[in-house]
């Protein structure tokens, strides 16, 4: 039987008690199985290290993507395999990979492959600090550096306080006039584009979800493949709503000639004229004015 660590955050969206109750219960009929609640912010990646150092066969989370992502940074690059179960508000990676969203079913899915063979995923990593979905520079991290600092307000607002946060920041508290991003992608940097308002990096596809709708700002990419980068120069009304719009539907905004979809790459270097908010997996990781974002191929191991 299979050595389990099972790291619940008690504060995520989707968590409670009785859930944490039930999931664990279940768990326990096909794995060896060991509960941990986080206490802290940073906590699940010193226990999912810890687990990944005494031989543990799996990390499954019972959270949202900061928890994934605390945990990711954990056990990336060990045998120790993670298996997800959705708890917070977007869970992006679980349903990029096809992974129901309702914790029950999630448990039910992981629990009929209990004696599968994990599979090796490649991992983004910015400045040293692996993701699993996304990172970003700009405008997004704006958005999850307002929502981190009111977790009350985001836990009853559900996504529709991302929205809100999202166009408040979009009219108010955003430069929207002066591009202050540039991008160098290639093995040697050899690619070049300024004259940018940000810059979004995914290792999955979609971005993020408002309820079940995915938002594609690269609508093509893999997980198997390089990291693909999203970026703009205009922010101009009409033109937002327009990306978005399509982003949200046919994904059609590819075409726009004020986006910029650089696919399949394994090194981009972000630069910025001044310190700009930056974002890995919803996790705000403060503001710098250059950062690297290297794809990390067969980084991560998963169950599901």
């Amino acid at each position: 039987m299979r050595r389990m660590l099972l790291v619940a955050n008690p504060n995520a969206h989707g968590v409670t008690p009785y859930a944490r109750e039930v999931i664990a219960g279940a768990l326990s009929s096909a794995f060896k199985l060991e509960e941990l609640q986080t206490l802290y912010p940073g906590h699940a990646v010193q226990v999912a290290r810890d687990a990944a150092q005494d031989g543990v066969d799996v990390v499954a989370v019972l959270g949202g993507d900061g928890t994934v992502n605390e945990v990711v940074n954990g056990i990336a690059g060990s045998p120790t395999a993670l298996a997800l179960i959705p708890g917070g508000l977007a869970n992006v990676l679980a349903r990029s990979l096809g992974i129901p969203n309702d914790p029950v079913e999630a448990t039910g899915q992981l629990l009929e492959n209990a004696e599968a063979k994990p599979r090796r995923i490649p991992l983004g990593r910015i400045d040293g600090r692996y993701f699993a979905a996304n990172c970003g520079v700009g405008f997004d991290a704006t958005i999850v550096k307002e929502v981190e600092r009111r977790q009350r307000a985001k836990r009853r607002g559900g996504d529709w306080f991302f929205v809100r946060t999202g166009v408040r920041r979009f009219f108010r508290g955003y430069d929207r006039r002066t591009p202050r991003v540039h991008l160098a992608w290639g093995d040697r940097g050899e690619h070049r584009r300024d004259g940018l308002f940000l810059a979004v990096v995914q290792n999955v596809s979609p971005f993020t979800f408002l309820g079940n709708r995915g938002l594609r700002l690269c609508p093509d990419t893999l997980v198997d493949a390089g990291l693909d980068c999203f970026a703009m120069d205009s922010l101009r009304t009409t033109v937002a709503v327009s990306v978005v719009l399509r982003a949200f539907g046919s994904g059609r905004h590819v075409r726009s000639r004020h986006v910029l979809l650089v696919p399949d790459q394994r090194r981009i270097e972000i630069r910025c004229d001044l310190p700009l908010p930056v974002q890995a997996d919803g996790e705000y990781l403060g503001e710098r004015d250059r950062v690297l974002v290297e794809a990390v191929p067969g980084a991560l191991s998963i169950l599901y």
